[in-house]
């Protein structure tokens, strides 16, 4: 593990969606083209996954002795290193391709990770590191203090560590252990998840800045979080994961649910190679808007699975 950096040259820059992860959405020029919902706009040009999905200081925690650090964006680099062999893997696969259970608990990790570090997800992990060092809290008693002797740390020592902003901050890199402590999670990545393919073997799929599409009952919920979703591994491949598998192709009609779903969940930015086609799908989208249905978009697209 790297030493924890406290100096002037620490990094600014912080992606929410992994640089290397939205490479698997740009054009043959390394580009793509971002729509701005917030202010119902395309960018006038192209960006690359550099210039995208991030925010300045995302992951600089200020230590009490008001030193800031960048250890988290480290540490985030270190995780997702450790994803980046299985992600390649999966998305060089076609349909005929069995996905191992490594690289699908490796995808697994990567995606409890990133759930976590979404800003639509920020203010929730700040809440839910308060259940932290709570004897009663079942979800999240895998992760304890203790002294160097092994006696347990006084109240007032970890009430003074839960309320401090460096903590909460962190709290988005503890938060993606739980899961692993409930029974059966690794049964559910071969029985229950496929991989589903575009037919013409062209990118449909869009990635926005909230691009696991769950069905939003357990969110916030550190155990079931991922229980139910869907998910865009590249431009060609979604990841779906219901609790009765799917066993039937997408239609044409599903890859437009979904990035309108897409689209449906973002905070702001969303992002996809053609404009055009980002153009028509705006369109759909702003049907749903007019008709105040926007509420039924993600229910539409998961009953489609069914």
């Amino acid at each position: 593990m790297k030493k924890l950096k406290q100096s002037n040259n620490r990094s600014k820059k912080h992606h929410y969606l992994p640089r290397h992860y939205l490479r698997g959405f740009v054009n043959s020029e390394g580009c793509f083209f971002i729509y701005d919902k917030q202010n119902d706009k395309i960018l006038p040009k192209s960006l690359t996954p550099d210039a995208t999905f991030f925010e300045n200081n995302l992951n600089t925690v200020i230590f009490p002795n008001g030193k800031k650090s960048d250890f988290l964006e480290d540490l985030y680099t270190e995780i997702e290193n450790q994803s980046w062999g299985a992600l390649n893997k999966i998305r060089s696969s076609n349909g005929k391709t069995w996905i191992q259970l490594l690289d699908r608990m490796h995808l697994f990790s990567f995606l409890l990770f990133l759930h976590w570090r979404l800003p639509s997800n920020i203010e929730h992990v700040g809440e839910l590191s308060k259940n932290f060092f709570v004897k009663d809290n079942k979800n999240l008693n895998y992760f304890t203090l203790k002294s160097k002797s092994g006696e347990c740390i006084a109240k007032e020592i970890v009430d003074k560590i839960k309320n401090s902003s460096a903590f909460k901050k962190s709290s988005k890199l503890i938060l993606p252990f739980a899961p692993f402590y409930n029974t059966g999670w690794s049964e559910r990545l071969n029985s229950n998840w496929r991989f589903l393919y575009t037919g013409d073997g062209n990118s449909w799929y869009l990635v926005g800045d909230n691009p696991i599409i769950t069905k939003g009952g357990n969110d916030h919920d550190p155990m079931n979080c991922l229980n139910e979703f869907v998910f865009p591994v590249s431009g060609k491949i979604l990841l779906v994961n219901t609790n009765k598998p799917v066993d039937k192709d997408l239609s044409p009609e599903f890859v437009i649910q979904f990035n309108v779903s897409i689209i449906e969940r973002a905070q702001r930015f969303v992002a996809c190679q053609n404009k055009d086609f980002l153009e028509a799908l705006i369109k759909n989208y702003e049907v749903y808007v007019q008709f105040k249905k926007t509420d039924s978009i993600i229910t539409e697209m998961f009953d489609m699975l069914k």
